[in-house]
């Protein structure tokens, strides 16, 4: 899985930039090799570049974060984090991207106590506080 392309693609995802971030995620995520043949994925590279990007506000990795977090299994708080990333995702998102992060949101939450879908919305306010705030110390530079 290591062609020219993807070392390129490692190389911007390591130098920050978001969108080469979430497509190394979803390549790490794939569980296919170039050919579409199944391979094992890396879900622990795919968690790094996605909340890498995430991280940054962009929408698809916050919904696609989220999703993996909802698709494992619930442990270290996975739903919660689902549901915080699909929050996330939903406020950043249009049209059919924000109904589908609230879709998601929904169809995770309702497997949470309301302790936990509080914790997911605190979670996403403390992000929102930190991007912002991010975003304040860029502009002032």
């Amino acid at each position: 899985m290591d062609t020219s392309t993807i070392r390129h693609l490692r190389i911007a995802a390591e130098s920050g930039e978001a969108g080469a971030q979430f497509n190394l995620g979803v390549l790490c995520d794939s569980r296919l090799d170039d050919n579409g043949y199944a391979v094992d994925g890396d879900r622990a590279a795919a968690v790094k570049w996605l909340l890498a990007a995430a991280e940054q506000g962009l929408p698809r990795a916050q919904s696609r974060l989220a999703e993996l977090y909802a698709d494992g299994p619930n442990t270290s708080g996975n739903y919660v984090n689902a549901c915080a990333w699909f929050l996330l995702a939903s406020a950043n998102s249009h049209g059919v991207h924000r109904e589908r992060a609230r879709s998601g949101y929904r169809r995770i939450a309702a497997r949470l106590t309301q302790a936990q879908r509080a914790r997911a919305k605190h979670l996403a306010r403390l992000w929102r506080a930190l991007a912002h705030e991010r975003a304040s110390q860029l502009g002032e530079g």
